[in-house]
């Protein structure tokens, strides 16, 4: 059952048992009674077990594609009669078939109430370590469905050009991919790819990951355990949804440490699209080069449907990368101390939302700098002394709305909505 943690958070591991529940028994089940043709699958609720619980989702930068999300779950197998064993024949759990075996799925819970999902994916590895002179723990391996798609192959198939969102629809519509339609949430793409022939076995995670990087956006497995595309990561009126400082108050929320970066890694100011069957789009900012020497960001075998819009993808990432920016690179959170309300806003941030972190300093000037960034990465550490989250940060390049007779009209961060 569900475990509240001293610091106030309840949370919820569980396991398909490869059994289903609600299942029409012929000569058993009642016409209009509640069962089913297919059934339900049968979770067991395994978190009296569990000892430690690490997640692992996103990217490193927002010039990376997406990590495939990981979770470990360690479980005192002893403790349990060995349920978790499968060589324990005894088990409830393999009587009868394979019980908790690869690629059944796996769900982890948090928040106040234990009903928000902090990962959702399937058994990658079942291992059990044997500690003498009984002792024995359960270490389940999982992944989220990015891993499904990186271990699914193509059958060749030539798509006319289309919206980059329409192009990741229809490879997850594919026959061979038949991706539901139910765990997926595709916003509409800004730019358009062209004609591709796939060919037979061509990959689909490398497929989709294409797309993505001619969109300069998102493709990712949320929380929830649905395959989330998010457009171009451009200009923005967007505001963020959460506030965090090292002098938190109210509804402003307490971080327990702060990375700054500073470094070339993300300096670029010499960018070479490389457009598919065309020529490579190119963009430079000679006053960058000139202050810190040629910095070149090449993209190869981009599905672009025509120069135009490899012309429009340069410029948008050399706006972003021409420059050497202070950024907050990655921020940890302990949720021990924090209140409930907190606490639960925290927990249910994912990857593409917007935080503002405020750093105070008690020497040099300015005495404090904000920024907003994105998440592009989550991590979970969950022990029973403490839940400790680190956030993976990426630039946002965000306006504030024009006012006539107020704002000036060449700053760079004044748009009209």
């Amino acid at each position: 059952m569900a475990k509240t943690a001293i610091w106030g958070q309840t949370y919820k591991v569980l396991l398909d048992t490869g059994l289903l529940q609600d299942a029409f028994t012929l000569d058993s089940s009642t016409l209009n009674g509640p069962d089913v043709l297919d059934g339900s699958t049968n979770f067991a609720d395994v978190t009296e077990y569990v000892t430690n619980v690490q997640i692992r989702r996103g990217r490193t930068t927002q010039l990376d594609t997406m990590n495939i999300g990981q979770a470990s779950i360690i479980l005192d197998d002893k403790a349990s009669g060995r349920s978790f064993d499968p060589a324990n024949t005894a088990s409830t759990y393999f009587q009868g078939g394979y019980g908790i075996a690869p690629r059944r799925f796996v769900q982890i819970y948090g928040g106040s109430a234990g009903d928000e999902p902090l990962f959702v994916g399937r058994v990658n590895d079942l291992d059990i370590d044997y500690v003498q002179p009984d002792n024995s723990f359960a270490i389940i391996a999982a992944v989220d469905d990015l891993a499904t798609l990186a271990r699914t192959n193509l059958i060749a198939f030539n798509p006319s050009s289309q919206l980059t969102s329409a192009r990741i629809s229809a490879i997850l519509d594919r026959p061979e991919v038949a991706y539901s339609t139910a765990t997926r949430d595709i916003a509409t793409g800004v730019a358009t790819v062209g004609t591709v022939a796939y060919d037979d076995n061509d990959n689909v995670k490398s497929a989709i990951d294409a797309v993505v990087l001619a969109e300069d956006g998102r493709f990712f497995v949320n929380r929830g355990g649905t395959a989330v595309f998010q457009p171009r990561i451009s200009y923005s009126f967007d505001t963020a949804g959460i506030q965090f400082s090292d002098t938190p108050a109210g509804t402003v929320i307490a971080y327990q440490a702060l990375s700054v970066g500073y470094g070339a890694e993300t300096l670029y100011n010499r960018i070479q699209v490389g457009v598919q069957g065309l020529a490579v789009s190119t963009a430079v900012d000679t006053t960058s080069t000139t202050d810190f020497g040629v910095s070149t960001l090449s993209l190869t075998d981009i599905p672009l449907n025509n120069q135009t819009a490899g012309d429009t993808l340069a410029d948008n990432l050399l706006a972003k990368y021409k420059d050497p920016v202070v950024r907050f690179n990655e921020m940890s959170i302990l949720l021990n101390g924090l209140d409930a309300a907190n606490a639960q806003a925290v927990s249910i941030l994912d990857i593409g939302d917007l935080v503002e972190i405020t750093k105070t300093y008690t020497t040099g000037s300015p005495s404090t700098v904000t920024k907003t960034m994105y998440v592009e990465s989550i991590s979970h550490d969950i022990t029973p002394g403490s839940h400790r989250i680190r956030l993976g940060l990426g630039q946002a390049q965000l306006l504030i709305q024009f006012i006539l007779d107020t704002s000036e009209l060449d700053d760079p961060s004044v748009g009209l909505g």
